[in-house]
């Protein structure tokens, strides 16, 4: 929960695999700057355990984390931006260069106003529920990375390919 926490604005700059518990911290982050190399998902459900699954279904709704959290597929930067997962799509070799110019915007900003904006924003998605049902989800998978599945245990080995429609 720390880049929700934070009183600064705090921007995400990806690129390559964003998967399980990454996946969900840059959806947490206030702004998030893609490379168009990213691929984004949490696969965990692959390996029958349980990602952390918290964030994503207040990001971009349930039935559309329903089918990725499910299948565990992942999709491409282009396609985070349409579901809101990420802001903006640079190519990788424009990533640091373009986070560093919104770094730049938002410290010519008052840091007092970016402040209310983020806490009336913030509190706001709090009022709706977003942290209850953050910490609701903790309580439901914090155990489950404490057992062990047949799978874990050896049981026969599934390729990502088996799980492809």
């Amino acid at each position: 929960m720390m880049p929700w926490t934070m009183k600064k604005p705090v921007i995400a700059a990806v690129q390559g695999h964003v998967m399980g518990g990454g996946c969900e911290l840059v959806m947490l982050c206030d702004l998030t700057i893609a490379a168009d190399n990213a691929s984004f998902g949490e696969p965990e459900v692959r390996f029958s355990s349980v990602g952390p699954a918290l964030v994503m279904p207040m990001i971009i709704g349930y039935k559309k984390a329903r089918e990725l959290l499910y299948f565990g597929d992942t999709i491409d930067a282009q396609t985070a931006l349409a579901l809101g997962m990420v802001n903006r799509v640079v190519p990788v070799a424009e990533l640091r260069e373009a986070s560093l110019r919104w770094a730049k915007r938002l410290a010519l900003i008052s840091p007092e106003a970016l402040y209310a904006a983020k806490r009336a924003i913030n509190r706001g998605a709090d009022a709706a529920g977003f942290r209850t049902a953050i910490y609701a989800g903790l309580d439901v998978v914090g155990p489950l990375y404490a057992t062990q599945t047949e799978f874990q245990r050896g049981r026969p080995r599934w390729r990502a390919a088996q799980f492809k429609e």
